[in-house]
C-alpha cells in the first residue's frame, strides 16, 4: 500500500488457514512461517457467516492455530476487519462479535470498496506511530 507521502506498507495475504494449521495440515506450515514475520496482523473476518460458518468461532480459532504454532504470535498487535457487512446477515453478527469478544472491527465491504480507505488511513496511522493496535 503507498500513500502520497511515499510512506509504503507491505501487506501479505495469508489465505486458508484452517484448523489443525499448527500441525502441517494443509499448507499449515507454510502460511504460518510467512506469518512469522509480520508486525502486525490483520484478521480479516467473513462476518456474513458464509456457508454457516461463525465469525466468532472462526476469530478464535485463527487465534489458537496462531498461539499453537508460537505462542508470541497471539501476542502480537492485531486489527480485527469485519468483511462483508453488504450482506444481511452482517450486522446481528457484527453485534455478537463484539459482545463476544470485546473487539470493535473496522466495517468494510470489500466487494463494494467500503471501509477500505478507513483500513488504510488506520495502517498509516499505525506506521506512522498514532494508534497502537493491542493483541
Amino acid at each position: 500500500v503507498e500513500y502520497e507521502d511515499y510512506t509504503s506498507i507491505r501487506v501479505a495475504d495469508i489465505p486458508g488457514l484452517i484448523e489443525g494449521a499448527h500441525n502441517g495440515i494443509g499448507l499449515g506450515y507454510d502460511f504460518l512461517r510467512h506469518i512469522e514475520r509480520t508486525k502486525l496482523l490483520i484478521f480479516v473476518i467473513d462476518m456474513a457467516g458464509i456457508d454457516g460458518r461463525d465469525p466468532v468461532d472462526d476469530y478464535r480459532k485463527l487465534g489458537e492455530e496462531l498461539k499453537c504454532y508460537r505462542d508470541d504470535l497471539a501476542h502480537r498487535p492485531s486489527l480485527v476487519v469485519a468483511n462483508k457487512m453488504d450482506v444481511e446477515t452482517s450486522a446481528a453478527n457484527l453485534k455478537r462479535f463484539r459482545k463476544a469478544t470485546g473487539l470493535t472491527p473496522l466495517a468494510m465491504s470489500a466487494e463494494n470498496n467500503e471501509g477500505v480507505e478507513a483500513l488504510k488511513e488506520a495502517l498509516y496511522d499505525w506506521k506512522r506511530g498514532r494508534r497502537h493496535f493491542g493483541a
